[in-house]
């Protein structure tokens, strides 16, 4: 079946777009901004709507992700978050029974009585919460594990970049007051959580926890007093929490044959390399690998591996991408490598393949090197426009040829550059996402599209190296191309109402699943 729309809808969604009066620190106001200050100028075709905490299904005053939020927007529903199911765990103590993890216990018992817990150890809410690890702690202190190895990742990103030190005093003083566990490691994220199949991280943080290769070694004692001294490093070779490198505490915490590893990390895209090497065959050359590993996670990082998973993925039915292909609707989702699984995805309520109709094109995100910028973190203040222009003309060349009623694409810059703490490199990215906007705009114009560009989190209006972390601010939701208007008053309008509205746009009925709204007024 095939089915005509009333409006062909290009939604372009802009990762750290928040919306704040401040100047000072704002990227997004310092920036030039012509396309999106017009575009916001005409009140009854903008909004501001809710983009983190209980609107996306996340704990009260939690800023939200890129996951998450296209999770959001995609679905057209409050996705319940698997950071607040694992806290309503805790909360009603039925983690303590959770069969997979009695599993991961019992296989520890059973095989080598050791077991290691990997994974980000901060309270960022990003990507892990340090209160996870501690209840796992204790579980497997219950559940008599003789030996318990913490193999720990530094954060740096969703955290203050050099506070560390401060989770690892945490971690420290759980361990003493319940007499159980050892800290064997620490690494930087930017080693163990890459997720863009740049496999010489991946490989540095495999050989260092099965090998200790690269790593400097130290005692625990003075594990803290090191870390300090490595932010303030002279001359400019200060290292962040993200970029630390290699560090082994104990040779016996090791990961070694037959033992059992969880990963404890709650958002599964910066896993998968990782994990990868563990549960199969690394797609690299290297001294040592441990056979027989029993691997457990956390979340479903990805929907088909085989093994344990003590919180797994629950399922969405009829997103708009699925709402869209039973209608007989053709589609197109476009981003670079950094936001790809999150307009595919992510977008698809966690459905990996693309439903029927729908098209995918991924562009590269440049490729950065492995040395430290100015500013500290090596990232994209290297480039602060990224790929999204080449994202940009590539939708635009697709909206030109008609044959997709909704195109989705993602801008990425301001969210990833406002993450190295760089004022100048963000505005300059905040510009550019702005100047590619325009072109998708002009070509929506040229050929008969509504535009829609939403913000999916806060970041670029909050600039600052000793905070890098994303904002719970609003975000802008704008559309350009048709007669219709937003309702007034739409005080809790979320990013779960983009998809109903979109809907609305194309004269589509949303299906019964989406609980969002549109917010649009009626014809």
């Amino acid at each position: 079946m095939e089915s005509k729309v009333a409006n062909n809808v290009c939604l372009v969604c802009v990762d750290g777009w928040g919306l704040s009066d401040k100047k000072e620190w704002n990227a997004i106001e310092q920036a030039d901004t012509p396309v999106m200050n017009k575009l916001m100028q005409v009140t009854e075709k903008t909004c501001s709507i809710e983009a983190s905490g209980l609107f996306v299904g996340l704990p009260r005053g939690k800023a939200s992700n890129s996951v998450i939020s296209m999770m959001n927007v995609g679905s057209g529903r409050i996705c319940w978050q698997d950071m607040l199911r694992i806290d309503l765990a805790i909360a009603d103590r039925t983690i303590y029974h959770n069969p997979a993890l009695l599993k991961a216990f019992d296989t520890a018992r059973s095989k080598t009585g050791r077991i290691h817990f990997l994974g980000m150890v901060s309270d960022g809410g990003v990507h892990s919460n340090i209160n996870h690890l501690f209840v796992l702690l204790e579980a497997a202190k219950q559940h008599g594990v003789r030996k318990c190895f913490v193999h720990m990742f530094s954060d740096g990103v969703d955290t203050a970049p050099t506070s560390g030190a401060r989770y690892v005093q945490k971690l420290l003083d759980n361990m003493k007051e319940n007499c159980y566990g050892k800290l064997a490691s620490v690494i930087g994220r930017y080693y163990s959580m890459d997720r863009d199949k740049k496999w010489d991280r991946t490989k540095i943080a495999y050989e260092a926890f099965t090998q200790g290769k690269e790593s400097q070694k130290f005692s625990v004692e003075n594990l803290i007093a090191f870390m300090e001294q490595k932010y303030s490093f002279p001359g400019g070779k200060d290292q962040s929490d993200e970029m630390m490198q290699p560090i082994l505490l104990s040779p016996e915490g090791l990961i070694s044959d037959d033992d059992t590893v969880v990963f404890f990390n709650t958002r599964g895209d910066r896993m998968e390399q990782l994990v990868e090497t563990f549960a199969f065959k690394p797609p690299f050359e290297t001294d040592f690998s441990p056979l027989n590993l029993h691997v457990f996670t956390m979340t479903a990082y990805r929907w088909n591996w085989p093994f344990p998973v003590l919180f797994p993925l629950v399922s969405m039915k009829n997103v708009l991408a699925e709402h869209l292909a039973k209608q007989g609707v053709a589609q197109f989702h476009c981003a670079e490598t950094e936001r790809f699984p999150q307009v595919t995805t992510w977008f698809n309520g966690g459905v990996q393949h693309a439903f029927e109709k729908e098209e995918r094109l991924m562009i590269p995100s440049p490729s950065i090197p492995l040395v430290v910028s100015p500013t500290v973190q090596p990232a994209y203040d290297l480039k602060p426009d990224m790929s999204c222009m080449e994202v940009a003309v590539e939708v635009s060349e697709i909206i030109a040829g008609t044959k997709f009623p909704f195109v989705l694409c993602n801008l990425c810059p301001p969210d990833l550059v406002a993450h190295t703490g760089a004022i100048g490199p963000t505005i300059e990215a905040v510009a550019a996402t702005d100047k590619a906007i325009g072109v998708i705009r002009r070509a929506c114009e040229m050929h008969g599209y509504v535009l829609c560009v939403v913000g999916t989190y806060g970041n670029a209006e909050k600039v600052d190296a000793s905070s890098t972390a994303h904002t719970t601010s609003k975000v802008p939701f704008v559309f350009t191309g048709c007669n219709r208007t937003f309702r007034p008053c739409m005080k809790e309008a979320a990013l779960c109402d983009v998809a109903p509205t979109v809907l609305d746009l194309m004269s589509i009925q949303p299906p019964s699943e989406m609980t969002g709204i549109t917010l649009l007024n009626p014809l």
